[in-house]
């Protein structure tokens, strides 16, 4: 059976959110109050806040994590034993992945109190609850780029020496790792690629995949006409980033301290990008924040769009009701080497963990390569395993032949906190609130801050 339990420590602390990938905190909506056989009783404290943040949609699966807490009674509304001590687990997937971790804990009867954060305050949620240690998880499901700053602090236990042995994809273990020591189970791959349909390609006769981001944008030319465009691309920092570095700018080395940001080519690269959305442009103007995702879905599904620059998360939603979809990689910057970004997600284990032995294995289990292979079919999540790609479909083998075209972002404790600074001053320069050169002016006196704190110490 499916155990779920109460305390649930969302902060309302604002943080950064996965590299760049941050959308704004969703509106507050009434959602569910919990399964149907649930008595009326006061919400706990975990229902509450996730209620609050998430809408029926999300909360329909993830309510089985708190609504039978409630049911049961949270231990501040009334004292109830629990039927076996469960592993808390804290995660920030998606929907489509949310319901499909459900299902799977439920098909192996464990006992886990499963709790979904928001993503765009998830990172600063798990680090203040692992340096706390007073309310801490037994297992984490984290953006591999949080990993250099939770190990290096300390707060993660090594994988343990005696761990199922693995054949993982070397790059899913490389971002596991933190000074020669893994930290992580890799769950998944992600990065950007190129999400297209292939039909309108076809119709077109359009050059593709494309050699170089320039071939990319005038294939995107050919293909808007008649109120439909040709590209979808996000107004963020993780998405600029790839544009950045096809353009012959970059983010930073945080090693010397070199910014890529402060360049003409960066300069360049920011009014090109802008320049995408503007008259005579190739993508549609930006959805309200917080509402690309499905904005961006709709329009493909609708074919306004032929071309999306996403990542896996993405693919659920561009692919419903069985439209036709492909992936092609994100064209190299003019040194040859990978422009969109390359990371993953990882499941481990707080060093504060009461029940670490339990979560590793739930870990573990997680990432058999059946489930792996089980959740790249359905849901066109990247696998981590060379036996779970084999059985994964083509669409996630061609998906991972695509990420092997980007490149990872840093790998250090200050990566996450660059997009804090690179997102808004994108959004200013598309929106025509600065110019490039002022935009990011302001982005590397922010980054020569954020080194220059990490540098002495600060947190």
């Amino acid at each position: 059976m499916y155990h779920a339990g109460p305390t649930v420590p969302l902060r309302r602390a604002a943080a950064p959110g996965r590299a760049g990938r941050r959308p704004p905190p969703p509106r507050r909506r009434a959602g569910p109050r919990g399964p149907p056989s649930a008595p009326a009783a006061p919400p706990c404290r975990a229902a509450r806040v996730a209620r609050a943040l998430y809408g029926p949609r999300v909360m329909r699966w993830t309510v089985l994590a708190v609504g039978l807490a409630c049911a049961a009674g949270c231990p501040a509304d009334r004292a109830a034993p629990a039927p076996r001590e469960r592993v808390r687990l804290w995660h920030t997937f998606s929907a489509y992945e949310t319901e499909a971790l459900n299902r799977a804990l439920a098909d192996r009867g464990a006992a886990v109190e499963s709790t979904l954060l928001p993503f765009s305050r998830a990172r600063q949620i798990v680090a203040d609850a692992l340096r706390d240690g007073h309310d801490c998880p037994d297992l984490v499901r984290i953006d591999a780029t949080w990993l250099p700053e939770l190990a290096g602090a300390g707060l993660l236990a090594p994988v343990p020496d005696d761990a199922p042995a693995r054949a993982w994809l070397p790059e899913a273990a490389a971002l596991a790792r933190h000074a020669g020591t893994a930290y992580g189970v890799p769950q998944a791959l992600d990065g950007l690629a190129l999400l297209y349909d292939p039909d309108r390609l076809a119709r077109a006769g359009a050059a593709w995949p494309p050699r170089t981001v320039n071939e990319l944008v005038a294939t995107a030319h050919q293909l808007t006409i008649d109120g439909r465009y040709g590209l979808s691309v996000r107004v963020d920092g993780y998405w600029f980033v790839a544009f950045l570095r096809a353009w012959g700018g970059d983010v930073v080395d945080p090693a010397t301290g070199a910014l890529g940001i402060d360049r003409p080519e960066a300069v360049a690269a920011l009014d090109q990008f802008a320049a995408l959305f503007g008259p005579g442009g190739v993508a549609p103007p930006p959805p309200p924040p917080g509402r690309e995702a499905p904005a961006t879905a709709r329009w493909f599904r609708e074919g306004r769009v032929a071309i999306v620059v996403d990542g896996p998360w993405a693919v659920p939603e561009l692919r419903a009701g069985g439209h036709a979809l492909a992936v092609a990689p994100f064209p190299p910057g003019a040194d040859g080497r990978g422009a969109a970004p390359l990371g993953g997600a990882l499941f481990c284990v707080p060093a504060c963990a009461r029940r670490a032995d339990a979560a590793w294995r739930l870990a573990f289990a997680l990432t058999e390569p059946a489930v792996q292979a089980a959740w790249a079919r359905d849901l066109g999540v990247v696998p981590t395993t060379e036996e779970a790609l084999a059985g994964a479909g083509a669409f996630a083998r061609a998906f991972r032949d695509a990420l092997r075209a980007a490149r990872p972002l840093p790998r250090h404790p200050i990566t996450a906190e660059l997009f804090d600074d690179l997102t808004p001053a994108v959004a200013a320069v598309v929106a025509g609130d600065a110019t490039a050169e002022e935009a990011l002016a302001g982005v590397a006196r922010a980054w020569t801050r954020l080194l220059a704190r990490h540098r002495g110490g600060r947190p």
